[in-house]
């Protein structure tokens, strides 16, 4: 039901969804819905400009966060990358962390990240390798609040550039995502560097996941490459794959899987159904960030339900160290002023509960819940 609904919200997104810069030149004062900006790297390793598509968290200016990084390969194809967008907003700090996404266009077409077909010469997919580690991943860096967690995605051609990638620099990312990948395209190699390549020493977590459809024909290429995989990989590295039914080409469900696979427990809360003391959620984020490697702060929409939820159990003095601890970390967040307003409200102080309602409104002025409960103070 919950996918269901996520791809009922993501199809509409997508079909009103443009990038900045290709709003109508007929009608400019029409506003737009955007999701990402148009960028470029000139790229030393490649000798040529690289286009970039950029989308950042909804918060990400007014917060002081850092965010894992998810490169998607072949963001030219605009609704695929409205989609990835559209999905980490959705789902974002409810299911998974925010993250940051960078898309990388390839004009060329996706083709152009495997091996020749004459020669199997791979020396344009290793540059592309290149290109990450020496010239990307770097400058992605230095210009936004990454934490130290990189996530690739790449589909069917990019799919298999993702496995490649894996093989030959497991440490790169974190994490791999391949959707229908076109492994069969020189799959005696990629067995033999699972079976003698860096993969095979590995003593960092990482992990792969393979999405594709029965009706593909990709079956007995993905089970033989799994099948080497399973003998031969370390401890340190674990794999998944899904065999959809009847799904085509990339499953379009795949993102939300891949995504839903690698952060399985993040949020395990329901406030309506049981409440539970903030040092066990707490507790909890802080064992997330130990397993994932880098700091994951307990989100403010986790924090706000169960502030919530404990204001209508009437416990106000547990609410009120909940939105106490939302303020301390999260200051800029709207919600952490509204939820104390909401425990202000509770408690009679309807003077210091405006004041909390208007401090959320200076944060976002169109801010619609503190608009309506500033607004039920005054009646």
């Amino acid at each position: 039901m919950k996918i269901t609904k996520l791809l009922t919200l993501i199809c509409i997104i997508v079909l009103n969804t443009v990038f900045a810069q290709e709003k109508a030149e007929n009608d400019p004062d029409e506003p737009v819905v955007t999701l990402g900006e148009i960028s470029s790297l000139q790229s030393k390793v490649l000798n040529k400009t690289i286009p970039l598509s950029i989308h950042l968290p909804e918060n990400y200016d007014s917060s002081k966060k850092s965010y894992p990084v998810l490169y998607m390969l072949g963001s030219d194809y605009r609704a695929r990358f409205a989609m990835l967008a559209s999905t980490l907003d959705y789902m974002g700090e409810g299911q998974i962390p925010e993250m940051i996404l960078i898309g990388i266009d390839l004009p060329e077409g996706n083709s152009i990240l495997l091996p020749t077909r004459k020669n199997q010469d791979t020396t344009i997919p290793d540059s592309y390798i290149d290109f990450f580690e020496t010239e990307l991943m770097p400058i992605v860096d230095n210009k936004y609040r990454t934490a130290p967690f990189n996530i690739l995605y790449g589909a069917s051609n990019s799919g298999f550039f993702t496995v490649y990638t894996l093989l030959n620099k497991p440490l790169l990312f974190n994490s791999y995502f391949a959707s229908s990948p076109s492994i069969m395209r020189i799959p005696k190699v990629l067995q033999q560097k699972i079976k003698s390549g860096p993969l095979k020493t590995l003593s960092k977590n990482r992990s792969l996941h393979i999405i594709y459809s029965d009706d593909e024909g990709l079956t007995n290429h993905v089970s033989e490459f799994t099948r080497v995989l399973a003998d031969h990989k370390p401890e340190s590295f674990t794999y998944k794959v899904d065999e959809l039914v009847n799904q085509g080409h990339v499953p379009a469900m795949d993102f939300i899987q891949f995504l839903l696979t690698l952060y399985p427990d993040f949020n395990p809360f329901n406030p309506s159904e049981n409440l539970e003391s903030l040092d066990k959620v707490t507790q909890h984020f802080d064992r997330l960030s130990k397993r994932y490697g880098y700091e994951i702060k307990t989100p403010i929409s986790i924090i706000f339900d169960l502030g919530f939820h404990t204001i209508l159990s009437k416990d106000l003095i547990a609410a009120e160290e909940i939105f106490q601890y939302s303020l301390e970390v999260y200051p800029e967040g709207k919600e952490s002023y509204l939820g104390m307003g909401l425990v202000r409200k509770a408690q009679g102080q309807l003077e210091s509960a405006r004041v909390m309602f208007e401090k959320a409104l200076t944060i976002d002025p169109d801010f619609s819940l503190a608009k309506r409960w500033l607004q039920r103070l005054k009646n």
